[in-house]
């Protein structure tokens, strides 16, 4: 089983000749960052984006009120302070002349126009259900704006880490409307790169690197050698782990490893009939082997996860009842559902499901483990991939009967109403497996309501638990986040979110006397 997971290294030899005749280096000059993605975003607008590399591009090209550290705690960005006036009065106040990518000043107006777009309905923004609580917007001045709740709201804060664009900023899939952070777009080729450039007008300290390129690469063979050659100097969680000691063997790359947030689950549709029994989702759960997948696929990069909250995460619940491999319970379990084996050792499948994914390689090497390990025990698995924009779309309609994404950066325990919430089926929200559970919505409405931080991990414990024994999606890893980048670039934080707002801190050093680049 385990050659299966190294059949990509021939192609690699194929490959990097392949590109080594062609000889084709982007003209990157010493102040440019070229950055490879997996997947390019559905939209780089603020007010629309959920999927995981719009946001990422939108951490370097636009700013919000307030950002979140490390340790997720709220700090200043365009806000320059604010006060909590009340539980359902807070008043924020933004720098002193603070300015668009197309010179305009922003101001007050350019926050509440934000806001009051998503909050529309008209506007159908994923994003609406994070602001709901709010019943007025208020700005005194240009400069202060005071949002008015009208119930306490505890993910408030957490939730204005949303970029600010200018009050009337048309929607367009292929302009994305300016934004106030510390790279300008310059060029957006739609699935191919996007081009940004220094902002000279950034209200914070400068970037140190003029430009940056980022490319969308889905093959994953692709960006490895791209590393290689130079034409691309940082992927961040998008080399695969067993070519990492490849890339440690080349002098111009580095490797940096450090804990991560992001959960990668397995999605159900709860709207299938077969599906809709609780005993066949537990019945794959149990014939899927993480632990082998986290030690041969991701090279121990990633560790069995038992809720979409990482363990260090504050509010991760204590006590979860584990998840293990188990072939013959989960062969008892369809039995008990209705499902019988037809023909015993025979090659009859007790029914038959699709699995969709996206493109990437190593999705696909997953794809076809569960495809085996569900076989073990009866079931048949198809496999359609397909680019990642499709993929995506099909999720968001319902378009599937399995599928695995993964929740990048999350800050806050409300991910839970966000994705369990009756109310959050897309377009409202990311409850794409259309989950209902009364008690779940109690509990997930009550956490919004309550400030103290130990009461809020009793009630989110209470819903993972729930959670972990109806199983509308089977959590699998949370993974680790591994950067590899040029030597030459330095000064990148990586964050247990895999923020990318500290590009702007990064600089390119000089190739040391008498060595050259590749």
């Amino acid at each position: 089983m385990k050659r299966e997971f190294h059949v990509t290294l021939p192609l690699l030899v194929l490959l990097l000749a392949a590109l080594s005749a062609c000889g084709q280096k982007l003209p990157a000059d010493e102040g440019t960052l070229v950055i490879a993605l997996p997947g390019a975003p559905e939209t780089i607008d603020p007010r629309l984006a959920t999927d995981a590399y719009g946001t990422q591009l939108l951490q370097m090209t636009h700013a919000s009120l307030i950002r979140m550290d490390a340790a997720g705690n709220p700090v200043p960005d365009l806000a320059g302070s604010w006060e909590e006036k009340s539980p359902t009065e807070f008043l924020f106040r933004l720098r002193k002349e603070v300015r668009f990518h197309d010179g305009r000043e922003l101001s007050s107006a350019d926050v509440r126009a934000t806001f009051e777009w998503i909050l529309d309905p008209a506007n159908r923004s994923p994003h609406r259900h994070g602001y709901t609580s709010i019943s007025r917007i208020e700005t005194p001045d240009d400069r202060t704006v005071l949002f008015r709740l009208s119930e306490p709201f505890a993910p408030f804060l957490a939730g204005l880490v949303r970029g600010i664009v200018p009050r009337g900023a048309p929607v367009s899939a292929y302009a994305p409307p300016v934004g106030a952070g510390p790279f300008r777009i310059d060029d957006f080729r739609r699935d191919e790169a996007v081009h940004l450039s220094r902002f000279d007008g950034y209200f914070g300290d400068p970037p140190a690197i003029g430009k940056v390129v980022v490319k969308f690469v889905p093959d994953t063979n692709v960006r490895f050698l791209e590393l290689r050659k130079g034409s691309v100097n940082f992927v961040l969680n998008g080399v695969d782990p067993d070519l990492i000691p490849a890339a440690l063997e080349q002098k111009n790359l580095a490797a940096e490893e450090a804990p991560g947030s992001n959960a990668s689950y397995l999605g159900f549709n709860l709207r299938d009939r077969i599906l809709s029994d609780r005993r066949v989702r537990r019945a794959i759960a149990l014939a899927i082997d993480r632990e082998a997948i986290v030690r041969a696929i991701w090279g121990g990069h990633a560790d069995v996860a038992d809720s979409i909250l990482a363990n260090g995460f504050w509010a991760h619940a204590d006590g979860i009842p584990p998840v293990r491999h188990d072939p013959e319970a989960a062969r008892r379990l369809l039995d008990e559902a209705g499902y019988p084996d037809p023909d015993g050792a025979g090659p009859k499948p007790r029914f038959s499901l699709t699995y969709k994914t996206s493109q990437n390689e190593l999705r696909r090497r997953i794809a076809a483990v569960f495809q085996e390990q569900l076989r073990a025990v009866g079931i048949a698995v198809e496999i359609h991939s397909f680019e990642w924009g499709t993929f995506f779309s099909d999720i968001r309609k319902g378009n599937f009967q399995l599928y695995s994404l993964t929740w990048v950066g999350i800050q806050d325990p409300d991910i839970y109403h966000y994705a369990f919430h009756s109310g959050s089926v897309p377009p409202a929200g990311a409850n794409r497996g259309g989950y209902r559970n009364p008690e779940v919505d109690r509990l997930v409405e009550a956490g919004r309501r309550e400030s103290s931080r130990e009461k809020r991990k009793e009630i989110y414990g209470k819903v993972q638990r729930i959670l972990a024994k109806e199983l509308p999606v089977f959590p699998l890893w949370i993974h680790r986040n591994i950067l590899v980048r040029d030597r030459r670039f330095t000064g990148f934080v990586v964050t247990p979110d895999e923020d990318y707002g500290s590009v702007k801190q990064m600089r390119v050093e000089p190739p040391a006397p008498g060595k050259g680049g590749t």
